[in-house]
Formats: structure tokens, C-alpha cells, sequence
């Protein structure tokens, strides 16, 4: 119900027409020229500085400002370059900082639409402000453009004013039609009013015939009906380019037109202003559902095939074409403002709410629903698919930038789509949702507040993209996937070329490629010497791949199975490239009386194609030219019976390469008594040395025999110890036996990247009593996000040549100190496996040479004695 406490405008004739504004109202003008604004603002303004009342003017447009600057009047300059979510949070902090009662005014929100790309994301203003004014029991005035914004976004405004006037004029007069006046009736209060410019106290309703034909005639020269207008800015910005490509022309704004799909990130900018044309933006604008950027993900995918494509004709023959479609950016914000979650989002970037709010508004996304209208774009995207699987793909805004990947942070959803049409549009918007519901899940939350991104616009886009790959009766999968890099951050061999790159490659679906595989390795192999090993074992079985991601369309699933599995529905010319026997152990086997088949694959017969290796070399340094910066890139692969194959890019963004950059020089003639670990190869972070104040140290014999089920409570220790020393600036070790961020136990320690994400070195140490092993998972989004993180890797074997030198005792008569943590923790069990150990005063240093892979941590001073 209306406020009935009045608020005035500063013309009495205007208060009488409209039963007086009320506090709590929104007022929007629409009109022709900012000055017939103006004509209603300065008398706003003057009365309710004589009536002592507080006024706030937000200036954001690139017109002349409405007021000049004078006592009583708070001017708050908003950078609406920043983004939505940015513009519409600062002004929610300072409506709720102002209070109530206070006069606000906002410039032109057509302003927006030229900046925002969209007259959507215009009306999504007015949605998310409007209510924060009638909040905080205020008053606003607001004001567009006719003839700028489509009738859908004009329908918007009307819904979220409390009172909308149309305003013309003409040589002797104003005119204002009142649209809509929320709660207030009066017989006349719809009737279009004159006012005399020269005494703008005289408002009258126009009752006579001959004056109310005079102002439709005003009205019908002012155009207010246009049936272009039902369209968005965005569409009918786009249908000029269109007539441009018909008529040859090169539009001289195509750096514009790239940030519109592209978005903001100068540097990616550049590249795509050298690498695409007109043509292609209209492309990708063909198959986007929604209007804003396509994202960083989208985007990077895109730039990689265009850099191909223009720089390397031989090797474009070979790349499987795309026909991927974009869900653009500004219809994850439409979605939270559609279903409510709006008043959650300002709640959960405040630091109070950051972590609590975000699962309550989480589960609400996960309930939102959709527009009629997207919804019948779904369905159209869906009919063209078919019954091809599809994945929807997290391609928010700040993903793979520049020093942001946000690598493996959001969901990625298969959609297996079999099924009737409806059935199929089901599963893809429950998979749209667990994306943007994705936005709330800690490890991003965590990812953002470590990269000082909480403030950031972070919108959501997706990149919708058909699975590559081939059918296997009822399972459905590439020959191979990947991750390629074109600078190899982690040498094994001293032969090794960094700047060759490396890659890292499973049969399959590639999700087994970046995440940490449970008992399964993947592929690793320098593009310089594809045959080199980084991991060997007694048998060549050991350090394999044994299971494949696939799509199985029996349960309609993303599933992981074993490789003996599928085999059988393998062509035998596939199985005798992808498969591989293990004879020796096959023979040791028979002899103790099994006849037993041992089945794996490392991809060898891939890497020893010179095409494929050479063609992913080739590909990866042109981009990196391109980019001027390290990348990498994922990847599918599909092989024919005759040795042909086809490359799928998939995504591509900068690489993050870590290292603290600077010259070390190794210490010289360290004792064993002073030498914790000594190390040649397995380390990964570059040239690096740094004092350490903190080492925790996770038993590896006792964390064997804690209980199965209890183990995950060591990886939560771990996390609370990770943050206790959160503010303190201390240089962090950890060192945990087998692998870090396993999602099984019995292989490793199942932190989160969040419970770690304070440390600064962390040591993969193994246990061959328990089966305990490193892995070398570069390549792997938590790998990445060490990386990302500047997070020193070591691996550190029991019996491997890259381990010269491990003193597992070497803090055996210290203290531990883990209660500091938490008083709990002393008196738990943990504490017999968990020892923290503050050695701030004890000199104890790491060196990692880059030029020799030696990595030395002990005591010695910096000179290196």
C-alpha cells in the first residue's frame, strides 16, 4: 500500500495533478530531449533543499550534469564501466547508508542502455533500484529517452515506476502524460495536462477536443509508435551491421562490436580486433540466446579457432568445425531478478553474508525458472542439436582472462539428450541452473575473495557445445581429450624444453584429463620428446590409464567405467590404436595360475603420430604469439580407420605459470643434519625461495591406520589450521602422503582447494607401506589453481632418483603446535597426525633452481651455507 505521508516536487500544479508524490515513489520521465528533464528537476530539487530534506544526485550519464554542485546536495559520481552487479550494489550501500527520506536523483538511464549494451539490462536497473527506494521510504526521479528502447524494456519501467509521465512539448507548451500513478485516483489524473513553460504552477487537464487533437498531433510528430521498437537496442544495433555485410562494407566500430560480444578485457580486445571480421561476430550473434557478452570461455574458444584459421591454413583442414551457441551474460542477472533472488545477491556481497547467504541463495536458483520466451529459444537450440549429446559450459565473465582462469571452479553439465523434445528442454534447464548455481559454491567464493575479485561483476554466461566424439553401440565418447600448454612449467628430465609445451591426454572424455583421477594417470608427455615418461613403474600398467569417462546412454549418463568394459565394443582397428596389454605382468600372472588380460592405455600410438604432436605444437605456439602471453588449450581428438584424425578446441585461455621470478642460487655443501629434503626434478612453481615460518606435516604411517570413514576429518583439520594463519603473512609447508585434493582417501588427502589456499609450498611426500604415491597432475584444474595461487609443488619419492635426500624426522624434537588452531584439535585424535610445527627462528629456507630442477630445503643462511 502507498505511503501516505507526501513528498513534493516544487510545482504545486503538478503535486494537485498527481494527488502529490509520496515517499516511497519512483518517478520516471520519458522523454525527447534531457532538457525537458530538467525543466522538472530543478524545481525538485529546490524545494526539498528548502525543505531541509537530504538530496543525493547519481551522475553517471555523459549529458551535462542536471545540478551544479551546492550545499545540501550530495554528488555520487558512478562508473557504470564497472558493470551491473558493481553499479547496483555501490548505489544499494549508499541508499541504505543515506536513510530515509532523502531526495534522490539519477541521470538518464538511456546512458545505461548504451553502455550495458542492452535495453534489458536498462529496465533490470530500474527492477533492482526501484524497490530499494520504497525501502528506504524516499523519493527518486528518473527519466529515458523515447524512441530509444524497445517496447518490452519500456513495459519493464512501467511495472517498476510508481509513477511514469510521458513529457512533450511544443513552442509555448509542456505537455505530460500520465502512464501510470500507483494508488492515487483522481478523475482526471490520466487525462494529458498542459503546462504554461512560463508558469509551470499552471497545469491543466486537457478536457476540450480541439486541445486534446493539438497534442496527439505532438504525440504522432514525436513518433511514439515504431514497430522497430519491438525490438532490443541490441537487435536492431545488430541489424545495421548486418546490411553492412550485404553492401561490403567494414564497419570503422569493429573494436565496439567485439566488446559488445567479447566483453571488456583490453588484452583480449586487441586480439580479437586482429583475428576477426564482420562476418564472424554475425555469426556468433546468430546463435546466441539472450543479449550481453558471450563470456571468457566462449570467447577463448573462438580466438584460438581464429588464429588458427588465419595463421595456419594447412592445420585449420584438420580442426573439427564448431556449431557451438551462447547463453549471453545479461540473462543471468534477468534470472535472479525474475525469480526474486535479487534481495539474496545484495545480502550475500556484503562481508557479513558472503559465505552464509550464498547456499540459501543457491537452492533458490536451483529453483528459478525461465521466461516463456527464453524457454522457446531453449527449444529451438535443442531441435538443432537433435539427439547429439551436448555440454553446457560455465563462460562467466572474468573466466580464462588474464590472471583469472576460475579453472574447474563452476559446474559443466552433459546433457545426454535422448528423449522427447520436452523431456530433453528439462534436462537442459536443470543444467543451466547448477551452472548459475555454481556462481555460489564455496571454492568460487573462496577463489574470489583470495583474488580480491568479491566486488567484481561476475556474470554468468554459458557456451553450449556439442560433444565431439563417436558411438560405441550404447557409449558414446572421443578417441582422446586433453589439455595442451604451450610452456611446460614442470620438467621431469633435465632435456626437457620448457617452451616446447607439454600435454596431458586420456581416451575418452576429456573431464578425466583435468580433474585428479582416483588410482587412474593420465598421459604426460613433452611435445619436444613425446616419449619420455614422467612416471614409470615395474610394470608398464602402473602409471596408466585403466578407466574412461564416457557418456553412457543406457542410464543417459556422464559415467566412468572401466576400460575392459568397452572394449568389446571397440572396431579392432580403434582397440589397436587406444589399447594397450600389459604382457609381462599378463605372464607373471599365468604363472601363478591366471589367465587374466591387463588392459590399460597411455595413448602411446597417439603420441607417436608426428601429425597430431607436431599439428598441437604448431597450434599451441601460434596462439601464444597471438596472445603474447603462455596458453592452453583443451582439446578432443576423433581417429578414422585409415590414420586420419580431426582436432575439436574446446577452450582456450592465458596460462598461469607461477614462479616467483626472480634469480636463486642453490646453497652449497648443506650437512644431511641441516637438510630436510633434496630434490632433482618433480617440483613445479619455477625458480623460487622463500623463509618458511610454518610446516605442517601429516603422518603418513598414522593417517594409514586412522579409519577409512574418519580420514576426511584430518583433510578439515588441515582446512582449520588453513585458516588460523589466514591474516598472518607466514610462509606455509605442507606435506601430506600420497595425493593432495584426492577425492579418495585411501590415495591421498581429500582437502578442498579452499583448505589450503593460505599455504605457500605444498609437498606430495609417498608411502609405498601404505601404497601412498605422488602424482604429477599438471594440467589439472587443482593443479591450476596451485599455480594460480603461486603455491610451490614438490613431489618427494621414498625410492625415485628425483629424491636425493628426505629426512622424514627432521622436526622430530620440536612441538607441535596444531591447538593454536583450535584448542579442540590438541585433544583429538588428529593431533597424532597432524604436527604443526612454528619454525619462524629456526632458518629454515627452500631454493628451487630452474636452471637445474634442484629444490633444497634446510637450514641455511641466504648466502646459501
Amino acid at each position: 500500500m502507498i505511503n501516505q505521508k507526501r513528498a513534493f516536487s516544487g510545482i504545486s500544479g503538478l503535486d494537485k495533478a498527481l494527488d502529490y508524490i509520496r515517499y516511497g515513489d519512483n518517478v520516471v520521465f520519458q522523454v525527447s530531449d534531457i532538457d525537458d528533464y530538467m525543466f522538472f528537476v530543478e524545481p525538485y530539487i529546490k524545494q526539498a533543499l528548502a525543505d531541509n530534506k537530504n538530496v543525493v544526485y547519481f551522475r553517471f550519464d555523459k549529458h551535462l550534469a542536471l545540478i551544479e554542485a551546492v550545499p545540501g546536495v550530495r554528488i555520487y559520481e558512478i562508473d557504470i564501466n564497472s558493470g551491473f552487479e558493481t553499479v547496483v550494489m555501490t548505489i544499494s550501500d549508499i541508499i541504505e547508508e543515506e536513510g530515509p527520506e532523502t531526495h534522490y536523483l539519477f541521470d538518464s538511464m538511456t546512458d545505461l542502455q548504451v553502455e550495458w549494451v542492452a535495453d534489458w539490462m536498462m529496465g533490470n536497473f530500474l527492477v533492482v533500484t526501484a524497490p530499494e527506494i520504497a525501502r528506504s521510504n524516499s523519493v527518486a526521479y528518473f527519466s529515458y529517452s523515447r524512441n530509444h528502447h524497445s517496447f518490452e524494456s519500456v513495459a519493464r519501467i512501467r511495472e517498476s515506476a510508481s509513477v511514469l509521465l510521458d513529457v512533450f512539448r511544443d513552442e509555448d507548451h509542456m505537455y505530460i502524460q500520465p502512464i501510470k500513478v500507483l494508488d492515487r485516483y483522481l478523475p482526471t489524473i490520466f487525462l494529458p495536462h498542459r503546462v504554461d513553460k512560463d508558469d509551470p504552477e499552471d497545469i491543466k487537464p486537457l478536457t476540450n477536443g480541439i486541445e486534446l487533437a493539438r497534442f496527439y498531433c505532438i504525440v504522432a510528430e514525436n513518433g511514439n509508435v515504431d514497430s522497430a521498437r519491438n525490438l532490443d537496442n541490441w537487435e536492431r544495433f545488430f541489424i545495421k551491421k548486418q546490411a553492412l555485410v550485404q553492401e561490403y562494407e567494414v564497419p570503422s566500430d569493429i573494436r565496439d562490436l567485439c566488446r559488445m560480444i567479447f566483453g571488456t578485457d583490453e588484452r583480449m580486445l586487441d586480439i580479437a580486433v586482429r583475428n576477426v571480421n564482420l562476418t564472424d561476430l554475425l555469426d556468433i550473434k546468430a546463435r546466441m540466446i539472450g543479449v550481453g557478452s558471450i563470456g571468457g570461455k566462449a570467447t577463448g574458444m573462438i580466438l584460438s579457432r581464429r588464429i588458427v584459421d588465419k595463421h595456419l591454413p594447412d592445420i585449420s583442414e584438420i580442426l573439427e568445425p564448431h556449431d557451438s551457441f551462447y547463453i549471453c551474460s545479461n540473462l543471468y542477472y534477468t534470472f535472479l531478478i525474475k525469480n526474486k533472488c535479487w534481495g539474496l545477491k545484495i545480502k550475500q556481497r556484503k562481508k557479513r553474508g558472503y559465505f552464509p547467504i550464498a547456499e540459501i541463495l543457491k537452492e533458490k536458483i536451483l529453483e528459478g525458472e525461465f521466461s516463456d520466451n527464453i524457454r522457446e529459444q531453449f527449444r529451438r537450440m535443442l531441435e538443432y542439436f537433435g539427439q547429439s549429446p551436448i555440454i553446457v559450459r560455465s563462460s562467466s565473465l572474468l573466466e580464462d582472462g588474464f590472471g583469472n582462469a576460475f579453472a574447474g571452479k563452476y559446474e559443466s553439465i552433459f546433457c545426454v539428450n535422448k528423449g522427447t523434445l520436452e523431456e530433453r528442454l528439462v534436462a537442459f534447464e536443470d543444467a543451466v541452473r547448477t551452472v548459475y548455481a555454481s556462481t555460489m559454491d564455496e571454492s568460487v567464493l573462496e577463489y574470489r575473495l583470495q583474488r580480491g575479485l568479491t566486488n567484481s561483476d561476475e556474470q554468468m554466461a554459458l557456451l553450449v557445445q556439442r560433444v565431439t566424439g563417436s558411438l560405441f553401440r550404447d557409449v558414446y565418447m572421443p578417441a582422446a581429450a586433453g589439455v595442451a600448454f604451450s610452456y611446460n612449467a614442470y620438467r621431469w628430465n633435465p632435456s626437457i624444453d620448457p617452451n616446447a609445451g607439454v600435454i596431458r591426454l586420456v581416451m575418452g572424455l576429456g573431464t578425466r584429463a583435468v580433474d585428479r583421477t582416483d588410482g587412474d594417470y593420465p598421459r604426460i608427455a613433452a611435445l619436444d620428446d613425446p616419449s619420455s615418461r614422467a612416471m614409470r613403474g615395474k610394470h608398464v600398467s602402473d602409471y596408466a590409464q585403466h578407466k574412461v569417462d564416457v557418456l553412457d546412454l543406457s542410464i543417459n549418463a556422464h559415467a566412468t567405467v572401466p576400460i575392459e568394459r568397452i572394449v568389446d565394443k571397440m572396431a579392432p582397428w580403434f582397440k589397436a590404436v587406444m589399447v594397450e596389454h600389459d604382457s609381462a605382468r599378463e605372464s607373471e600372472l599365468k604363472q601363478l595360475g591366471m589367465d587374466r588380460e591387463i588392459i590399460f592405455t597411455t595413448c602411446e600410438n597417439l603420441l607417436r603420430n608426428e601429425d597430431f604432436v607436431g599439428g598441437i605444437g604448431k597450434i599451441l605456439k601460434t596462439v601464444e604469439r597471438e596472445y603474447d602471453y603462455p596458453v592452453d588449450m583443451e582439446f578432443a581428438l576423433n581417429i578414422a580407420k585409415d590414420g586420419g584424425f580431426v582436432i575439436n578446441l574446446l577452450q582456450c585461455r592465458p596460462l598461469q605459470t607461477g614462479g616467483s621470478g626472480i634469480r636463486t642460487e642453490l646453497p652449497q655443501n648443506v650437512s644431511r643434519e641441516k637438510t630436510f629434503f633434496d630434490l632433482t626434478g618433480g617440483t613445479m612453481g619455477g625458480a623460487y625461495s622463500a623463509h618458511i615460518d610454518v610446516v605442517i606435516q601429516v603422518d603418513p604411517k598414522r593417517y594409514y591406520e586412522y579409519p577409512y570413514n574418519q580420514k576426511p576429518a584430518v583433510a578439515r583439520a588441515i582446512g582449520q589450521i588453513n585458516q588460523y594463519y589466514k591474516e598472518s603473512g607466514k610462509v606455509i609447508m605442507l606435506l601430506v602422503p600420497g595425493r593432495i585434493g584426492t577425492t579418495s582417501p585411501e590415495l591421498g588427502v581429500p582437502v578442498r582447494f579452499a583448505e589450503i589456499s593460505n599455504m605457500s609450498i605444498a609437498c606430495e611426500v609417498s608411502y609405498e607401506g601404505a601404497g601412498y604415491l605422488p602424482e604429477l597432475s599438471y594440467g589439472s584444474h587443482f593443479f591450476q589453481d596451485l599455480v594460480e595461487a603461486d603455491i610451490f609443488y614438490a613431489s618427494i619419492f621414498e625410492n625415485k632418483e628425483t629424491t636425493k635426500y628426505y629426512d622424514a624426522g627432521f622436526f622430530g624434537s620440536d612441538t607441535s603446535v596444531i591447538g593454536k588452531a583450535d584448542p579442540e584439535l590438541q585433544e583429538s585424535a588428529v593431533a597424532d597426525i597432524i604436527k604443526v610445527y612454528e619454525v619462524g627462528d629456526r632458518g629454515l629456507r627452500i631454493v628451487s633452481d630452474i636452471a637445474s630442477g634442484e629444490t633444497i630445503c634446510g637450514i641455511f643462511d641466504t648466502e646459501g651455507k
